[in-house]
């Protein structure tokens, strides 16, 4: 292969993860500064009210749960949304055990409110296929979909469907906050990064999918998902996009949920996770070639290169080596500190996973490493079909 192929297949492979990771988020920014300008410049000269009014009717809302071995959290959530700052009436909520081994059931059937209605699947049969079923009896204009082991703001429902009032909002992402556990787990930073973007891709319209922990879309959006399908929360969103109709990020909306203490546990997490993103990539390619020009940037920019991305670096490492067999001194030394990083990320990874402390800078990289790892491993089963839609049980 010529010398100059192999230059270039190792530093755009390499590129492409520093763009998604590093340049992507200033990028966004400024576009996303740009079309504030603009949207300034519209107001302005035309006088048209660009934010959708807040004081509208309030619709029946239908919040739409399936669970699975939540015994510890269930009474809790119910009491939450019970609690909540919304008209009884026009709340109702729709829990499915799927066929819980605990006693999530039981705890379910021990309410007597109207607003719950209680659905004991006696056979685990994943998720998407609960949440078919519960939509299916839910007749409410505006569905609201959560977890088992969230528990929202007492005006969550309220913010969220106030963006409704706009017919051209087809879907309103809330906000998870997680609550740090003093462990190693990285996550949390993450998620605050993770925030940001979406706050600024929802200003570009370029949302992608929605916080599976707080969200509602229009019920006549809603489409069936398939019995294995995973990153459900992001297939049922993105469905909403690709059918013309803007999501919106309300931070004003939020959720709360704990974080995992250890790389560990969250890594488990995170392979279930990137199971269903390339499940998604794969079986939806409309969301490629039907989304809007913000949808699609971001889409590609943000989701597709980071799943990809240790792919992309294990290419660009390969092509890295052959270049410094020749040997080229300057492609020795690149391939070296590749060499180091990896090396030196996947040690920290071993040592948070062993409960050893690690210096608040050191759990970055082992935070990264355990989520590219976990694409690694994700990619494989998917592409082997060593998966299926069901659960996994975990502190999130």
């Amino acid at each position: 292969m010529p010398r100059l192929l192999l230059e270039i297949i190792a530093l755009v492979s390499i590129g492409l993860v520093g763009y998604s990771y590093v340049l992507y988020p200033f990028v966004l920014a400024g576009l996303a500064g740009v079309t504030q300008v603009l949207q300034d410049v519209h107001y302005v000269l035309t006088k048209r009210s660009r934010r959708a009014p807040r004081e509208v009717e309030l619709p029946a809302v239908a919040v739409i749960i399936s669970a699975y071995n939540e015994e510890r959290h269930i009474r809790q959530r119910i009491e939450n949304l019970l609690e909540l700052n919304y008209p009884a009436q026009l709340l109702t909520a729709y829990i499915g055990s799927d066929g819980s081994s605990d006693a999530t059931a039981a705890i379910l059937d021990g309410y007597g409110d109207e607003r719950i209605r209680a659905l004991a699947f006696e056979v685990n049969r994943g998720k998407a296929n609960v949440l078919n079923d519960l939509v299916g009896r839910a007749q409410a204009p505006i569905l609201v979909f959560s977890d088992a082991n969230t528990l929202f703001d007492r005006d969550a429902i309220r913010v969220l469907v106030s963006h409704f009032a706009d017919p051209k909002v087809g879907g309103v992402s809330g906000e998870l906050r997680l609550n740090a556990s003093g462990g190693n787990n990285q996550d949390s930073l993450y998620w605050r990064v993770e925030q940001c973007l979406k706050f600024f891709e929802a200003r570009i319209g370029g949302l992608l999918g929605a916080n599976g922990a707080i969200y509602a879309i229009r019920r006549e959006l809603w489409k069936p998902l398939a019995a294995d399908t995973i990153c459900d929360d992001f297939c049922v969103a993105m469905n909403v996009a690709v059918a013309g109709h803007r999501l919106v990020y309300e931070p004003g909306a939020w959720a709360s949920e704990d974080t995992p203490e250890a790389i560990g546990e969250e890594y488990q997490r995170r392979v279930r996770i990137g199971i269903g993103n390339f499940q998604a990539l794969m079986r939806h390619p409309e969301y490629l070639w039907k989304a809007s020009a913000g949808t699609l940037f971001a889409y590609v920019s943000h989701k597709v290169l980071r799943w990809l991305a240790p792919h992309l670096l294990t290419v660009g490492l390969v092509a890295s080596l052959v270049l410094a067999l020749e040997p080229q001194p300057l492609w020795i030394a690149f391939t070296g500190l590749q060499l180091l990083a990896y090396a030196g990320s996947g040690l920290l990874y071993f040592a948070d996973s062993r409960r050893q402390s690690l210096p608040s800078l050191l759990r970055i990289p082992a935070f990264l490493f355990a989520l590219n790892w976990a694409f690694v491993v994700a990619s494989f089963r998917y592409s082997t079909g060593r998966y299926k839609g069901s659960w996994r049980t975990s502190s999130r």
